[in-house]
């Protein structure tokens, strides 16, 4: 298999570029590497004659650029695409371009022409533009006012959207955009559907109930499994009744919020708590606040993914490492500066110096102008939570069968096949009924590739989602009404051996037992998708008798078989290279398994 073949589809858009007189790509490359963190191209490649020498290398940092550009804004464009033309204008430094880029569907056409045209701009920027700190901090605020920001409010995705895709790609897995965020990841009868990280088999009831602390609370103890105890308020009254009944310390948050906002912990006092309940009730929906007794511990996630455990995190809050050397709060100063340093996209939330993170480190032993250990952890919140950010410690190694068996049950009573499993413990090593910990929540949608513990686990987290990469195999016959005669004897060979194969060519698709099936479109790229949406697919016979992918791509990146029966395919007038290049495209989708193509007749490449 050709690797350096597109496996995105592609879009094509048409440019016009006035060319620089002069192009210095190092310069470029210096702001690819630096500022974006983008490895340039690793080699250049001649030009055609006529075109200036360094214009297509200026073309293809605008394509690395693009593909970031969109990455940013949530869009899994992970190729960087092809200069397709490039031709002369009547002004000698004016050129008409075509460029493909990596095409996701269901997506508006904008978000594409927009990273696009910024990725140009930028391109040209860095070739006249010395990179210092100044010019670097204008190319952030302007990735993050005009391209981030209108992607992010156009795409929809999670912030576990893009980690999981990309991890995908890398494992060879194909992935097809549904709309709102949906994807399906692999094909046919081995396709699974994903919104971030949940799957076409977690439960939709489960799911609702999953999303409602209290009604969570209530089921958790029908199924005799430890839950928080905690009363609904709604006005401040409400609240001091249920701390009292409860007894001190207890825990306010929204009853309709996750992530841990609007989230207060020992609450000891009226005073503490109508302070406490005002921040909540402002951001709950239903004007409803959970007051709650607290129990010791900390916060463990137990990610479950399809009945075992993929890792456990100890979620401690946002905090700063000693060194022996440096106080805590010159260690909160570096800290900063080093995020100062990266791109806004890659920043954590900032690390507090405020009276809060005094009262943090007060309540761990320590003082601003403390010294701590080489090694040694201090906390600058009470909690973590999304609004400050936090510190995993990761625990799998050491968590209890006991404790296992009920974020299991758990996972299993909401009917989820993804659940993030909140377990409050003092020590997740300590059976919970020994302890006293609780199931604090069950999320359904967890968090998954945000931090660097999780992202490692994503590979697994595929695996036991497919069972693969997701692909079925997909044969490929090139001609005309002979190329369509034996494929049909193809898919009855297979459908003999006991494989549900289908058929598509741009205007006939057929069942395995020989139906012909109604479609409302023709082209083999819609058919063709068709088909891999369809969990029936075992296997698909795609007749190729029009040029149609050379100018679309079309949604099969890798096929397992090609028979080139003839040459004779409908092409554009006077297009009398399209079947050559027809046969080269579908060449480099061969997999690498593929014992070469078959000859057969007049077969030909």
């Amino acid at each position: 298999m050709n690797l350096d073949a597109p496996r995105q589809p592609l879009r094509q858009h048409p440019l016009q570029l006035r060319c620089p007189e002069r192009i210095d790509l190092q310069r470029i490359d210096d702001w690819l590497v630096n500022a974006l963190g983008i490895a340039p191209p690793s080699a250049e490649e001649s030009p055609a004659p006529g075109i200036p020498a360094d214009l297509p290398g200026l073309l293809r940092r605008c394509l690395l650029i693009n593909a970031a550009y969109l990455r940013h804004g949530n869009v899994p464009a992970f190729e960087p695409g092809e200069i397709l033309r490039i031709d002369p204008t009547s002004d000698a430094l004016t050129w008409r371009v075509v460029v493909g880029t990596a095409h996701v569907d269901q997506l508006p056409a904008q978000c594409f022409s927009l990273a696009l045209e910024h990725a140009l701009q930028t391109a040209l920027w860095f070739n006249k533009t010395e990179r210092n700190e100044s010019t670097t901090e204008q190319l952030y605020r302007m990735i993050d006012q005009r391209i981030r920001q209108p992607l992010h409010q156009s795409v929809p995705a999670g912030k576990s959207t893009i980690p999981v895709l990309t991890a995908a790609h890398r494992r060879g897995i194909p992935f097809i955009h549904l709309g709102a965020g949906v994807y399906q990841l692999g094909w046919g009868s081995k396709a699974r559907k994903l919104d971030r990280s949940a799957t076409d088999g977690d439960s939709a009831l489960g799911c609702r109930l999953a999303q409602n602390k209290v009604l969570s609370a209530q089921l958790l103890r029908s199924a005799c499994l430890p839950a928080p105890e905690h009363g609904i308020a709604r006005d401040a009254g409400e609240a001091r009744q249920t701390a009292l009944r409860l007894g001190w310390p207890v825990v306010v948050k929204p009853a309709d919020r996750d992530r841990g906002e609007g989230v207060s912990v020992g609450i000891s006092g009226e005073s503490a708590l109508d302070a406490a309940f005002t921040a909540a009730h402002g951001l709950s929906q239903s004007g409803q606040v959970i007051v709650e007794r607290q129990v010791p511990g900390v916060c463990h996630r137990l990610f479950i993914a399809f009945g075992r455990l993929l890792y456990a995190v100890k979620r401690l809050p946002k905090s700063v490492e000693g060194d022996g050397r440096h106080t805590v709060r010159q260690l909160i100063e570096a800290a900063n500066r080093r995020e100062a340093d990266l791109p806004p996209w890659l920043r954590t939330e900032p690390y507090p110096d405020d009276a809060a993170a005094d009262a943090a480190m007060a309540a761990a032993g320590f003082a601003p102008d403390a010294i701590p250990a080489a090694g040694q952890w201090i906390p600058l919140r009470a909690i973590e939570s999304t609004a400050d950010g936090g510190h995993d410690e990761e625990v799998g190694h050491r968590v209890h069968p006991d404790n296992l068996d009920i974020a299991l049950r758990a996972t299993r009573l909401f009917g989820l096949e993804v659940a993030g499993i909140d377990i409050i413990t003092p020590d997740i090593g300590v059976p919970w009924h020994a302890n006293g910990a609780i199931i604090n929540e069950v999320n359904y949608s967890p968090l998954l590739g945000g931090a660097e513990i999780s992202r490692s686990h994503l590979p697994e987290f595929l695996d036991r989602l497919l069972g693969g990469d997701g692909r079925i195999p997909v044969e490929v016959y090139v001609g005309d009404e002979a190329a369509l005669r034996a494929a049909e004897e193809r898919q009855r060979e297979l459908a003999a051996g006991g494989c549900a194969a289908y058929l598509t060519s741009h205007r006939l698709s057929r069942a395995p037992d020989g139906r012909e099936m109604a479609m409302p479109f023709t082209g083999l790229a819609r058919r063709s998708q068709a088909l891999l949406l369809d969990r029936r697919v075992e296997a698909i016979v795609v007749v190729a008798q029009t040029s149609e992918l050379l100018h679309i791509g079309g949604p099969i990146d890798r096929i397992v078989r090609l028979e080139i029966i003839n040459d004779r395919i409908s092409a554009p007038e006077g297009d009398v290279q399209a079947a050559p290049r027809l046969v080269r495209l579908l060449r480099s989708r061969l997999t690498e398994q593929n014992p070469g193509v078959t000859a057969a007749g007049n077969r030909s490449a």
